[in-house]
């Protein structure tokens, strides 16, 4: 019987860099839509005949119904650079910047007049918001450093927001004396603002040379709440998206330099 061929065993690649540059792309979608509400608007103040008994704030019930929220996915691109610690510890210092995210939150409400008029109203908030998310984050690669290497890691930092909100509201007279009646009150703002980030991150390097490696990953990231100011109809109004997970499948590369 012949004697078995032996396979060699995989070879590190040495250690020959400390320092490192690394340029991301990646696609991020919502893990669950977050938290949204709205304080300081008041309906059904007017002017005539759009005037209830007792105005009533966004989302209280009776007068209003479920609310439906809807997030957009985006691409988003990065940069970063980072140090190889020990053998099988590294960090980096990365900023991702994103596409411009859309949220919608929209709901309908319907009150009576003491003029005997009812009336329907439709209420639509929609934020466009770009942010830039800057980290710190430290990495293990689960087996010794080469061709082909699984890793875990987290990171923590923080998110700059840039905001724009657009209000839409339109009641409608829909029975009663002024049937038929409509107002509609639209309005826009922007704002600026800064949060908490925070990921968890796993995923695998291929080292095609001592110099470039290609770096698959996916992550689990925190962003915390943005809130935007508004006066749309005489008083002032607060939106808040509330903080959420958000899931990122991402593609690297990172370049040894020195």
């Amino acid at each position: 019987m012949p004697a078995p061929i032996p396979v060699p065993a995989p070879v590190p690649v040495p250690e020959g860099f400390t320092y490192y540059l690394r340029g991301d792309i990646g696609y991020s979608w919502v893990g669950s839509e977050p938290g949204f509400t709205e304080s300081g608007n008041l309906f059904g103040t007017g002017p005539a005949p759009f005037t209830a008994a007792a105005p009533f704030a966004f989302g209280q019930a009776p007068q209003f119904g479920p609310l439906a929220t809807a997030s957009e996915d985006i691409f988003f691109g990065g940069i970063g650079m980072g140090a190889y610690l020990t053998p099988r510890l590294r960090g980096d210092i990365t900023i991702d910047f994103r596409g411009k995210q859309g949220f919608d939150a929209s709901s309908s409400y319907a009150y009576a007049t003491a003029a005997g008029d009812t009336i329907a109203g439709v209420v639509n908030e929609t934020l466009r918001v770009r942010g830039t998310v800057t980290m710190v984050n430290g990495y293990f690669d689960l087996l010794p450093r080469g061709g082909f290497s699984p890793y875990i890691g987290a990171g923590i930092g923080f998110v700059y927001y840039d905001v724009d909100r657009y209000h839409y509201n339109q009641e409608t007279v829909i029975a009663g004396p002024n049937a038929g009646a409509s107002q509609t009150v639209a309005a826009a703002s922007k704002d600026n603002t800064w949060g908490l980030a925070a990921a968890l991150m796993a995923g695998v390097s291929i080292a095609f040379d001592h110099r470039w490696v290609l770096d698959i990953g996916y992550r689990a990231q925190f962003l915390d709440e943005v809130s935007v100011d508004l006066t749309p109809s005489g008083e002032q109004s607060k939106v808040t998206l509330g903080d959420h997970w958000e899931h990122q499948a991402r593609v690297g590369l990172r370049l040894n330099i020195w």
